[in-house]
């Protein structure tokens, strides 16, 4: 029986599955009032580090994060900061939201004559875009609308043997409904690029990720003087059982399943052209942040994160699902995880865990909240990486 969902529907076509009013800061100097106004008033927040006198491809950073973050569908509507004498062009991130039919504002510190009276300001635009996306109703969408990330951190023995495996049988079952799944973390791949190539829907795709994995290789030894086996695995994944970045990769790429092949790459920004499995080739450096703002910014609806240790990760533009692979630590950190994929290891057969971890993502796009949402961890790091 097929699948549905209850979202929301946006001007441009897209569906979310929350309705986020998210603050974005256009330079460090306005972080403050940003975060003021979230905090009065529940808002989502994106402070930033920069925002002037950047160097140009930093700042193209910048913008694109961004703007891709307002773009999620999650995000109902958009208030800028910006103290009024930035670098960031805040009218031309105004108009590439506006264009998605999105409602967007603007709010100078200086032009408004202070602190105070911007987040003032601040607070009655917002107020005005919550009581709009209150009154949104949800509607019923096929699981072919849905979006997924699939990612791990903290990882430990058993993410490899119950958490990742869980996820792949869950990623198997969502694309048999005609969903995409978006794989990243590409300083995990090394070891096992063989094993994507052959995976591929072409030898075209295969051949691209092979030479991803070469060059995040040769970028590693170029930009640190170090091998990416010096870096990866962590002391973390070492304490938890996790001796080689061949083991660790070899745990990573079970979350895509056995049964879907990769579809080929994107880029932090990009969407997914049509469905299926697609890897995200963001080389970020490899810390969790990094990647899950990726997956934002790539318009996933939704990150499922196994973590054998546990971890508090969420994001500011889409609900962060946390599972793990390890018994003990499902009942020492039931207040941020929300999954018990070690039942496997204690004999629930595989394709039951993945239903019930399609189940539980069923009932996150319905609109149950996460554990990441109920603490409210709303991290987004913006993704530096080398220009290509």
């Amino acid at each position: 029986m097929s699948r549905s969902f209850m979202g929301y529907e946006r001007p441009d076509g897209s569906v979310g599955i929350r309705n986020y009013i998210l603050v974005l800061s256009m330079v460090n100097c306005s972080n403050t009032v940003a975060q003021q106004i979230a905090a009065e008033t529940g808002a989502h927040v994106i402070p930033i580090d920069c925002g002037c006198v950047e160097v140009a491809d930093h700042h193209r950073r910048t913008c694109l994060a961004l703007t891709s973050a307002a773009l999620n569908p999650n995000v109902y509507a958009v208030i800028l900061v910006g103290l009024g004498c930035e670098q960031t062009d805040h009218d031309k991130i105004m108009a590439d939201i506006a264009a998605s039919g999105k409602p967007v504002s603007y709010i100078g510190i200086q032009e408004s004559g202070g602190p105070r009276p911007a987040v003032a300001k601040g607070v009655e635009i917002a107020e005005k875009y919550q009581a709009a996306a209150a009154a949104l109703p949800r509607k019923e969408f096929p699981l072919s609308k849905l979006v997924l990330a699939v990612q791990c951190g903290g990882s430990d023995w058993t993410t490899a043997l119950s958490g990742n495996i869980t996820i792949g049988e869950m990623t198997d079952l969502v694309v048999e409904e005609g969903g995409s799944v978006i794989i990243g973390e590409v300083p995990g791949f090394p070891g096992s690029e063989h094993i994507l190539a052959e995976r591929s829907v072409t030898p075209q795709v295969g051949l691209e990720v092979i030479q991803m994995c070469d060059e995040l290789r040769a970028e590693y030894v170029e930009a640190h003087g170090q091998t990416i086996e010096e870096m990866n695995p962590t002391p973390g994944n070492k304490a938890g059982g996790i001796t080689t970045l061949v083991e660790k990769s070899m745990g990573n790429i079970k979350k895509i399943g056995t049964r879907s092949p990769i579809q080929g790459l994107i880029r932090a920004g990009e969407h997914v052209p049509h469905p299926g499995v697609w890897i995200l080739d963001l080389r970020a450096p490899g810390i969790d942040g990094n990647a899950t703002s990726g997956f934002a910014m790539s318009g996933a609806h939704m990150d499922v994160f196994s973590t054998g240790r546990g971890s508090p990760l969420g994001n500011a533009v889409m609900p962060t699902l946390k599972l793990t692979g390890n018994p003990k630590s499902y009942a020492e950190f039931d207040c941020m995880l929300d999954f018990n994929a070690g039942v496997v290891l204690e004999g629930t057969p595989l394709a039951e865990v993945g239903k019930a971890l399609l189940d539980k993502v069923v009932a996150v796009a319905d609109g149950e909240a996460t554990k990441s949402e109920i603490n409210g961890d709303f991290e987004f790091i913006i993704p530096r990486e080398k220009e290509r």
